[in-house]
Formats: C-alpha cells, structure tokens, sequence
C-alpha cells in the first residue's frame, strides 16, 4: 500500500508538472498570440502605406513622364543649339582667316613689288660695276705701261677699293632679298 501511495505521489508530481509545463506553454502561447497580433498590425500597416506610395506613384507618373519629355526636348535643343553655335564659331575663324590672309597677301605683294625694284636696281649696278670692272681692268694694263712717277695711282687704288666695297656690298644685299624672296614664297 505504501508503495501505492508513493506511486501515486509520484504520478501527483508528474501531473503537477504537467500542469506546470501547460502552464508556461499557455503563457508562452499567449505570448506569441500578442507578438502575432503586433505583427499582423505592422503588416496592415506596411501594407497601407504600399498601396499609399503605389496610388502616389500612379499619380506621379504621368507627371514623371511629362518631365521626361522635357528633358528629352531640352537635350534637342541643346545639340541643335550646339550644332549652330559650332558653325557660327567656324564661319567666324573662317572670316578672320580670310581677312588675315587677304592683309598678309597684301603684304606679300607690296614686298615683292619692292625686292623687284631692289634687284633691278642691283642688276643696273651690277652692270654698272661689271663696266667698271673692264674700265678698271683696262686702267690696270695701261697703268703697267706707265711709269711709278707718271701717274700717282694710289688716290685711284683708294676708289677702285671703295666702289669694289660697294659692289660687295650690293651683292650681298642682292643676296639677302633673294634669300627673303624664297622665304615668303616658301611661306604662301
């Protein structure tokens, strides 16, 4: 009977236990009953404020679209504007371009005009010289004929010194317009 009653306590305190364990499992259950109820109200919540943005989204889009086609007409005239700024700028430096060309052409002729005057003028002392070359050559054979005390041919030397000088001179003048001449023709 003992052993009965021991086995009775102990199927008591399994009970107990039980009981204990529904307990906590109801508390614990009820716990997650509220936690569900909290989550089911955040859903709503969220599921509000999507259909909000949507239906806000819906409305803006026509707007979104109308704001698009905007600015596809301002990058049009953007490039259209572009494309005439472009060729104004180009018949512009075309414009400069010609009026510099015409000026420096202007210049060029002017300094042609002026080397052909030059040469001519160095091509008549360059005869003129070349005369005086064959005077010279002639005075210096007759002046072997000639004795020292004859003829006093140092003041003459002196001359035929400086017009050799001139004629030096004169040529390398022709020399440097011919060489300017090239240059400019080079630079057309």
């Amino acid at each position: 009977m003992i052993q009965k009653i021991k086995d009775l306590m102990k199927i008591k305190e399994g009970i107990d236990e039980i009981n204990k364990s529904v307990s906590e499992n109801k508390d614990a259950f009820l716990s997650l009953k509220q936690e569900m109820e909290g989550f089911k109200q955040e859903f709503n919540d969220v599921k509000q404020n999507q259909d909000a943005f949507l239906n806000n989204f819906k409305e803006n889009l026509g707007l979104i679209k109308e704001m698009r086609e905007r600015l596809d007409k301002e990058i049009y005239d953007f490039r259209l504007l572009k494309a005439q700024t472009q060729k104004r700028v180009m018949e512009k430096c075309e414009e400069e371009l010609s009026k510099e060309l015409s000026i420096q052409t202007e210049n060029l002729r002017t300094n042609i005009s002026e080397y052909n005057k030059l040469r001519d003028h160095a091509s008549s002392i360059l005869s003129k010289t070349s005369v005086l070359g064959d005077e010279i050559s002639k005075f210096t054979a007759i002046s072997r004929n000639i004795k020292k005390e004859d003829f006093e041919l140092t003041r003459f030397a002196g001359k035929l010194l400086d017009m050799d000088k001139e004629k030096l001179e004169l040529m390398r003048k022709i020399d440097t317009l011919e060489r300017l001449v090239s240059r400019m023709r080079r630079s057309r």
